[in-house]
């Protein structure tokens, strides 16, 4: 069939229209808040984030489509031709059309997302649109096989809710292997892509599937043969993608520190990423500034070498011990980046269950002593809802402003004796 012919009779062009109207739907309400979710922009995150959920609507869509196809041309009696055309040039063309389809309306979204966050497309959202492309293909391979078998009539309604459900369902279970396996985008962090071991792990069994499903319509002689064979392919795709992600946790183990990194100054010296180090002086002399004062207050040992920002460094927890520091900095806006993270950082978790209520003076008391108890009060605020729970805000200023009058070795004892009692039903840690 000539091209034009095909793409003035596929099904997946005359539903483009209906498609796309839908998925922008799907955009506008998914991507809705991006810009908040990743504050410094990272193409492969903004992408990844964007198609988590069209892509398993687009491999339900793009299967349903290829099996109209697939019952349309035995319909037209295409495939009697076989013995001057091999069968699989005829499937070729309406699974490359369907894909091609799905695939726009996907990238579209792709690129949506990345406008949202102020990103441009690069390598790494590239390899995550390949990903898409080989899983859509699968899909659509498997589509085609069974409408070329059973008529698309009620064979691609229940294709496609097989299809959505089969990769959506997993991503609810406490099966964390399963969120992996099951053919979805999963999102990625900033600096971050997917490693190989998550892209054989995405794309093995859905693959395998396909694969299972050209051999299982082959005409071979055997039918016994065949059989054996597409369950082995099948059944093989599956059980290697779980040995690859049996023992993953909920995010994947990407590959990571991708993202380029600016560092400024001395004692202590700070990294930030690029993409949001335009304010990296003013944040390494505030720091400065703050780590000296905590120095000087008894609070820390010593003045840290380094202080990175959690996103770029090997560590994403929060930590003040050491030579080097990892910090929640970026965005690297000069007025909002240094918060309530520095003090509840230094105060840390004395022991292993404090009570909290307590611990709140200290921590607002090195709050205050670096210059951010305005942020503290107003996270804690949120975090005790209004300050419903525990003290009042009023209580926690008072003893603030008595504290203040006290000499230094007082005010060092005070926070010792309150870190103290802080612990008293708990064990150091």
């Amino acid at each position: 069939m000539r091209i034009s012919t095909a793409l003035r009779t596929h099904s997946a062009v005359l539903a483009f229209p209906v498609m796309g109207l839908f998925f922008t739907y799907v955009f506008l309400t998914t991507t809705r808040h991006l810009d908040r979710l990743i504050p410094v922009p990272w193409p492969a995150q903004a992408a990844s984030y964007a198609i988590h959920a069209p892509v398993p609507m687009a491999a339900a869509a793009v299967a349903a489509l290829t099996a109209v196809e697939a019952t349309r041309l035995r319909a037209l009696g295409v495939w009697d031709l076989g013995a001057a055309r091999p069968t699989w040039r005829v499937a070729v063309q309406p699974i490359l059309i369907s894909v091609s389809a799905l695939f726009l309306l996907v990238a579209g979204i792709a690129a949506g997302g990345l406008w949202v966050v102020g990103a441009t497309p690069d390598w790494y959202v590239l390899q995550l649109l390949g990903i898409v492309v080989v899983l859509l293909t699968a899909h659509a391979v498997i589509g085609f096989v069974v409408g070329h078998r059973f008529h698309a009539l009620y064979a691609a309604p229940l294709l496609a809710v097989v299809v959505f459900v089969g990769i959506s369902f997993p991503l609810g279970t406490d099966h964390y292997w399963a969120h992996h396996v099951s053919g979805s985008i999963g999102w990625v962090g900033f600096g971050e892509t997917y490693s190989p071991a998550m892209t054989l792990a995405v794309v093995l069994p859905t693959v395998c599937l396909a694969l299972a499903c050209v051999v299982l319509a082959a005409p071979l002689r055997d039918r016994i043969t065949s059989v054996s064979a597409s369950l082995v392919i099948a059944v093989g795709g599956l059980v290697g993608a779980y040995g690859l992600a049996m023992d993953w946790p909920s995010m994947a183990p990407a590959t990571q520190g991708l993202a380029p990194v600016t560092c400024e100054g001395k004692t202590p010296e700070v990294c930030l990423p690029t993409a949001a180090s335009e304010h990296i002086r003013e944040i390494q002399q505030q720091l400065a500034e703050m780590t000296g004062t905590l120095e000087a207050k008894g609070l820390i040992d010593r003045t840290p070498s380094r202080i990175t920002d959690r996103r770029v460094a090997d560590v994403r927890l929060p930590g003040v011990k050491g030579e080097h520091w990892t910090l929640g900095l970026t965005p690297g806006n000069a007025d909002a980046v240094l918060r309530e993270e520095i003090a509840i950082s230094v105060v840390g978790t004395p022991c292993k269950e404090p009570d909290w209520n307590t611990l709140h003076y200290n921590t607002l008391w090195v709050a205050r002593t670096i210059g951010v108890e305005r942020d503290y009060v107003a996270w804690l605020s949120r975090e005790t809802d209004g300050f419903s729970q525990g003290q009042t805000k009023r209580q926690l200023l008072a003893e603030m402003d008595r504290v203040d009058k006290l000499p230094s070795n007082e005010q060092q004892a005070w926070y010792a004796e309150r870190l103290r009692q802080a612990c008293r039903a708990g064990e150091p840690s």
